[in-house]
């Protein structure tokens, strides 16, 4: 299934363009049944998952025992562990992984490499504005 890059309109790089990254449309199921859209990240460089805390109490996740991550902000960035289930926009893909909630005014939802990598072949062509994600067997 190909996707396109998408840009914020706000960021660009060092000529002046807008910058485009790898991001998906995740349906959330809040706690009061209704869904909410949120833009995640395809971060290979993540190694974990991470979303706003600022969804835990909208989601109704269960927090569990808090944790530190590193390389999303300066130094060490203090979170939950948790759960993020999701949906795909316009795909039949359901997941759930494992999450880290981080408060942090950067990060909406990073989808990193624990669990959802292991279930695509990821294909990135930034020089074509798409990426592809492949099932696995």
């Amino acid at each position: 299934m190909k996707f396109r890059y998408s840009s914020d309109f706000k960021t660009l790089d060092t000529k002046g363009r807008m910058i485009k990254r790898p991001i998906l449309i995740l349906e959330l199921k809040a706690k009061d049944g209704t869904i909410i859209e949120a833009p995640a990240l395809v971060d290979s460089g993540a190694d974990k998952t991470h979303i706003n805390f600022e969804y835990a109490a909208v989601l109704g996740v269960k927090l569990g025992s808090e944790c530190n991550s590193t390389g999303i902000g300066e130094g060490k960035v203090p979170g939950y562990l948790g759960t993020l289930s999701f949906k795909i926009k316009n795909t039949d893909i359901e997941m759930d992984v494992p999450a880290t909630y981080i408060r942090s005014s950067n990060v909406q939802v990073l989808l990193g490499r624990e669990v959802f990598f292991d279930n695509f072949k990821i294909i990135f062509e930034q020089s074509n504005d798409t990426f592809e994600l492949i099932k696995k067997k």
